[in-house]
């Protein structure tokens, strides 16, 4: 009965729709895989290397749709994204690698998506035929290793909203027309491209309505790329360029232009300098200004408040000077602000204490000198970060103070804290880095330290006594330098498994070295010196495979360098040096390949100079042996070490020659020094030089010496050292040389400090020694030197006559002893001298004789041929005589 209810044609409506639903189950959400797209995936991946398996899940056996990075059209089945951007940047490893770009890509012709950002295509081309793929939407080459010109034929994509070719390999646009095609772009970043030559890029710009996003980070632009012009662009993000000069015509331009809707302008890194303009004020929208790292001097423009919409603002790393304007306090909107490293002073938490959303702020390295209370931070209930090191605040809050932020980075270096450790902090369960170094911090630190997941923290330089309470296991820096503590606990490295830098240096610390340290896997920077340490070194340096530098100096350890020391492969710094060890200097440390330091001065170690090491060791620059017993020559073999930059085997039993490929070291040529970004922190390094030792630290990279004095080499100074000309220290004295002075000594241009003595050295001092501009310490004493001092130029001030001691020979006005030349004339010349006087004697003669004669003559013979002049002249005489006889 009830089926009689039903007409044919409902019960064929029924069967269509059964039929649609079997239908559409059966093709599930997601079509298989289009076959030549997959088989077009799978030649792409064969073109690459693949070291970390990124692709595995790309084969036969798998849906392409399901591949990782792939993504399907859920009605079609085609490709239409593929994102194979590197999420691990620091890892080479995840990297994919090719030759170049497989053509293989463009059978993917429904592909709307392409991110191969972050890969390494080695320097190839970006291929044209990307710009046949007119369907992408999305195309990210950023930082992929791609090298030359920019195709034009991309400005064939006239879907694209997104391009990316941020480049750090050498991208070149040399016109940059081709870009005006694309009439959909938003979102383009050229940043690391050189644009210098691109004439017509705001025109450009001008021709892509919808563009919002624009990121031109050092692409060489100036003042001229910009000048006069106005961009349609809502977001401005010129970033370290070369503009350079007053900011002012730029920001007024910029002002004319977007006044309505500029929100963001970003021109750190640039070279701009003068005053900050009160025009700044104007551009009412703006929400983001970075102005840090140019030279910009003045105070702060007061129109800088009338910013109500900023969200953040950079004007750190400029030389900005005066007092914070009241008007901040204006700013309701802001929620970063950044104005470190300035010259700015007076009293700066009455204004930024009104901005309630005020989420960061770092306003380390200036001259503030507020006291703080904690009425300053009552609104400031938002605040997470807050960076105020190297000022001059006064920290005064009560015990049970309890802040109304919480903070997870906090920055209050050489601040004025005093007394115990602050109690508030340990309610700041977010607190992540902690920085209260040089604080006058005194008494022990507290327990509920571990309750804190800090990562960073660095209280060295106060006055911390007692041990090491236990810590969050969530620690990866702590620096505790040159405070009181005087216990390392033996169960350290259970304590703290991850962490990777620990600096103990400068304390109380005695007893051995915890075994338990093997257990820290993850460190790289190890700093015990300057303790009481004593005992063996332990034999656990296997577990170090990830340890660059360590510094053990300066403590009582004894026994042998263990054997291990060489599977610490990683190592680039060693400071083994001021301690009592002994034994052989370990072969095992070739496997230190990567070593630039290695300092085991001031220890008992015998055998012969390890001279392995100038095979093994490429890249060292400073290797320090001094104080030893080590026996033996100086190697030719040490010569290979062409990076080296110092050289000190002071004070041990070498003997032989000095080699002479010792000229060799180019890293003892001017400007070949060492770069300072390969330096690890705080790393220092001692030397002596013009006769005491001193401590390096930042000068290091600047620190070329030699250094073999205090042991028993021969033979004469090989003439090869003179091509050292970036040697700022040399010392080859008390050993037993002999010979010359190099004539060209005078080549070594940056000496400072010059020191041969007590050597059996010969000969006149060569007058180049003078050209030695710098030299400000020199010592020749005791050797055999003769002749005169040379004088002139810096020598003239190096008046200590001690300088040439121990020379009899050696004569000059600095040792109040005539030379020679002085005292007697040549002999020859004296000869020479009385013919010269004899012959002008005769000559003189001969004029007054002659000259007599011819007076004469001249007159009598008139008298005598001439009778009227006769008798005038009688008559003359004849009345002359009788006015004198009165007649």
């Amino acid at each position: 009965m009830g089926m009689k209810m039903f007409s044919p044609a409902f019960l064929f409506i029924i069967f269509l729709m059964m039929e649609f639903a079997i239908f559409s189950c059966g093709k599930n959400s997601s079509f298989d895989c289009i076959p030549w797209e997959g088989k077009a995936l799978l030649t792409f991946k064969a073109s690459l290397l693949d070291p970390s398996n990124r692709l595995s899940s790309w084969n036969n056996f798998k849906d392409c749709c399901a591949w990782d990075g792939v993504k399907c059209d859920t009605t079609t089945g085609h490709v239409i994204s593929l994102n194979l951007r590197n999420s691990k940047t620091e890892d080479y490893n995840a990297y994919l690698q090719g030759n170049q770009l497989d053509y293989s890509l463009s059978e993917l012709k429904y592909l709307s998506y392409l991110d191969l950002s972050y890969n390494d295509f080695q320097f190839s081309p970006i291929p044209a035929f990307l710009g046949s793929m007119k369907q992408l939407q999305y195309l990210n080459l950023s930082i992929a290793g791609f090298y030359g010109i920019v195709p034009h034929d991309l400005g064939n994509l006239s879907n694209l909203r997104t391009l990316g070719l941020s480049s750090i390999e050498n991208l070149i646009v040399d016109d940059l027309i081709w870009a005006s095609n694309l009439s959909s772009l938003e979102n383009l970043d050229l940043s690391y491209i050189n644009l210098g030559q691109t004439k017509n890029l705001v025109n450009v710009l001008n021709m892509l309505p919808f563009l919002s996003i624009l990121r031109l980070s050092e692409c060489s632009l100036d003042n001229t790329n910009l000048a006069h012009t106005c961009v349609n662009s809502t977001l401005f993000t010129h970033i370290q360029n070369q503009f350079y000069g007053e900011i002012s015509g730029l920001l007024k331009n910029l002002s004319e232009c977007w006044i309505d809707k500029l929100e963001e302008i970003r021109l750190y890194g640039n070279k701009f300098f003068g005053n900050l303009p009160e025009d700044v004020g104007e551009l009412k929208r703006l929400k983001y200004l970075d102005l840090s790292s140019n030279t910009f001097n003045g105070s702060i423009p007061w129109s800088l408040g009338k910013l109500s919409s900023l969200t953040n603002l950079d004007i750190s790393f400029n030389k900005l000077s005066g007092s914070i304007p009241s008007s901040l306090g204006n700013m309701r909107s802001l929620r970063v602000l950044n104005s470190g490293s300035n010259q700015l002073r007076g009293e700066i938490f009455m204004s930024l204490g009104q901005l309630s959303n005020l989420e960061s702020i770092d306003i380390s390295f200036n001259f503030f000198n507020d006291t703080l209370l904690e009425a300053h931070f009552a609104s400031l209930s938002k605040l997470e970060f807050l960076w105020a090191s190297s000022n001059l605040f006064k920290f005064k809050v009560g015990l049970d103070w309890a802040p109304p932020f919480q903070l997870k980075s906090l920055g209050l270096q050489s601040c004025i804290i005093g007394g115990q450790f602050p109690q508030w902090l340990q309610n700041q369960k977010a607190l992540d880095n902690l920085d209260l170094s040089n604080c006058s911090i005194s008494g022990s630190l507290p327990s509920w330290l571990q309750y804190i997941n800090l990562t960073i923290l660095d209280l060295s330089r106060n006055h911390i006594e007692g041990s090491i309470p236990k810590p969050a296991s969530s620690m990866r820096f702590l620096f505790l330098s040159n405070n009181m503590i005087n216990h390392l606990p033996r169960n350290i490295g259970h304590m703290m498994p991850f962490l990777n830098r620990f600096s103990l240096d400068g304390n109380f610390v005695n007893g051995s070295i915890p075994e338990s340290l093997c257990e820290m896997k993850a460190l790289r920077f190890l700093d015990l010196s300057n303790n009481y340490l004593s005992g063996n070194l332990p034999d656990f340096w296997e577990n170090f495979v990830k340890l660059n530098a360590m510094r053990l100096s300066s403590n009582k350890l004894s026994g042998i360098i263990p054997n291990s020391i060489g599977e610490a492969y990683s190592l680039q710094w060693l400071h083994l040096n001021n301690n009592s060890l002994t034994g052989q200097f370990p072969y095992s440390l070739k496997n230190c390949t990567k070593l630039v330091l290695l300092d085991v001065g001031g220890n008992k170690l015998s055998g012969n100079l390890p001279d392995w090491i100038g095979k093994y060791l490429p890249y060292l620059r400073f290797l320090i042996l001094r104080n030893n017993e080590f026996y033996g020559m100086i190697s030719p073999e040490f010569c290979q070490l062409s990076q080296l930059q110092v050289m000190d085997f002071a004070y041990n039993k070498l003997t032989e020659n000095i080699p002479h490929c010792i000229g060799n070291f180019s890293g003892m040529i001017t400007n070949k020094s060492i770069n300072s970004t390969t330096l690890w922190p705080r790393e220092s390094l001692g030397q002596v030089m013009k006769g005491v030792e001193q401590e390096y630290t930042a000068s290091l990279v600047y620190v070329v010496n030699l250094d073999v004095s205090n042991n028993n080499l021969v033979g004469e100074i090989p003439l090869g050292l003179t091509n050292l000309s970036g040697l700022i220290g040399l010392n080859l004295s008390h050993n037993h040389l002999e010979g010359n002075i190099p004539t060209k000594i005078g080549d070594l241009k940056s000496l400072i400090s010059l020191d041969f003595s007590s050597n059996n050295l010969f000969g006149t001092i060569p007058d180049s020694l003078s050209d030695l501009s710098f030299l400000s310490h020199l010592n020749l004493s005791h050797n055999n030197f003769s002749g005169r001092i040379p004088t002139g130029n810096q020598l003239q001030t190096l008046d200590n006559p001690s300088i040439y001691d121990g020379n009899p020979q050696l004569c000059g006005a600095l040792l109040h002893k005539k030379c020679n030349d002085d005292e007697a004339p040549n002999v020859e010349n004296h000869a020479a001298t009385r013919e010269d006087d004899r012959a002008e004697k005769i000559y003189l003669y001969g004029v007054i004789i002659s000259g007599s004669a011819i007076g004469f003559w001249g007159i009598i013979g008139v008298l005598i041929f001439k009778r009227s002049w006769r008798q005038a002249y009688f008559g003359f005489i004849e009345v002359g005589v009788g006015k004198m006889l009165g007649w």
